[in-house]
């Protein structure tokens, strides 16, 4: 199994020492650069989530696909809640917390930090990045599925349309916020 510890320690030591370099020529502030290494944190942490641990050991996958283990896509929008239905309420709020609130709280920091680091970015661009970001980790899992030969990682329309609720929602936190961190210098 590979982990997520090199590719976090990518994702966040190498923009955060181009950063560093940024706020050491005074090209950002110091309020920017703390902005900006919280968000490459962030990112790490859905790649994190969203990829690792990934199988390499070529016994460990034929394995996986001889007990059929493999996770089926979907391409039905919120089918989740078709699947649900005939689940005790245990599991189907187990399932609910997991996928819809999980995939929507996974997504709402993005919403709220875009507009603080790229400030000319309007709502409808956010939403729109979040949804693009979305795609690409679907994308990115099914292309991962295909690499090793069985579907580790399930693409799946509603993480999709989930990840994109919760960009919204994130967008509009900041918006419900934004005089606030204004008036405390919280915002530049």
């Amino acid at each position: 199994m590979i982990t997520s510890v090199a590719p976090v320690f990518i994702i966040i030591v190498f923009p955060s020492v181009v950063c560093l370099i940024l706020f050491l020529m005074k090209k950002i502030s110091g309020l920017k650069l703390l902005y900006l290494i919280l968000f490459f944190m962030y990112l790490s942490s859905v790649v994190a989530i969203t990829f690792f641990p990934l199988p390499v050991q070529r016994y460990l996958i034929e394995s996986m696909i001889a007990d059929k283990l493999g996770l089926e896509h979907n391409i039905i929008p919120l089918k989740i809640f078709y699947d649900m239905k005939d689940l005790d309420l245990g599991m189907m709020l187990a399932i609910f917390l997991r996928q819809v609130v999980g995939n929507i709280l996974l997504f709402v920091p993005l919403g709220f930090s875009l507009p603080i680091l790229f400030k000319k970015f309007s709502w409808k661009k956010v939403v729109l990045t979040g949804f693009l970001i979305s795609l690409s980790i679907e994308l990115g899992q099914w292309l991962l599925g295909l690499y090793l030969g069985y579907n580790y990682r399930a693409t799946d329309i509603d993480d999709l349309i989930f990840n994109t609720i919760g960009t919204l929602l994130g967008v509009l936190l900041f918006n419900s916020v934004q005089s606030f961190l204004r008036k405390y210098e919280l915002i530049e």
